[in-house]
């Protein structure tokens, strides 16, 4: 082998480990950014909210007044619907009277609800009640996805849709027996609570 070949051959050689050398580097490379990769789960709670409004009305004798409540939250838990009146001739002032008007008040509500007794309350005293209970939140929980976007899809299983829509509230009254006494004011108080999750991304490695 003369002189010419033999720096072919000492090049190609330089060249071979120089290449050796990079596959090498860049393999370690690779390996420890795998290593590296952070992993992570996420914790969800509950938070419980409650919403409260009121609407003020009048209620004629012989007539029913007729409301309806949008309510849009998911996760609902209860809906509370009170009604409160003062009566404005519960006492007589020249010929003595102790009578009172009765108002009632019914309540119709989305599907798969379940009222906490009846859809209904009657009474010459204020305030009538009626109440629907429908679920209560999740217990805590962890979820192991690839970010929060897919925690969410994963949870919207375990949230209720119940009680979502309209709610329908009619109210009444029978009045005294008195062509002057043509109805009541009144004031009607809802007031519902729903759960929302609250997410905690904890890292695990």
């Amino acid at each position: 082998m003369d002189r010419k070949d033999r720096i072919v051959v000492l090049v190609g050689v330089v060249i071979l480990v120089v290449s050796l050398i990079g596959v090498m580097y860049h393999e370690k490379e690779y390996a420890g950014a795998e290593q590296s990769v952070e992993k992570y789960i996420y914790n969800v709670e509950w938070d419980e909210k409650t919403v409260t409004l009121q609407d003020e009305g009048h209620v004629a004798k012989g007539e029913t007044s007729n409301y309806t409540y949008s309510i849009d939250h998911d996760g609902l838990t209860c809906v509370k619907f009170e009604l409160e009146w003062s009566d404005d001739l519960a006492h007589g002032f020249i010929i003595p009277w102790n009578w009172s008007d009765t108002l009632d008040m019914k309540v119709s509500a989305p599907g798969n609800v379940k009222f906490s007794g009846s859809s209904s309350a009657t009474g010459s005293t204020s305030p009538l009640i009626v109440e629907a209970t429908i679920g209560s939140a999740p217990s805590s929980m962890q979820v192991n996805a690839s970010n929060e976007t897919e925690v969410y899809k994963i949870l919207n299983s375990y949230i209720s849709k119940d009680g979502k829509g309209s709610w329908d509230v009619d109210i009444g009254i029978q009045t005294k027996p008195f062509f002057f006494d043509r109805g009541n004011d009144f004031t009607l108080h809802i007031s519902y609570t729903y759960y929302e999750p609250v997410i905690t991304k904890v890292k695990v490695s």
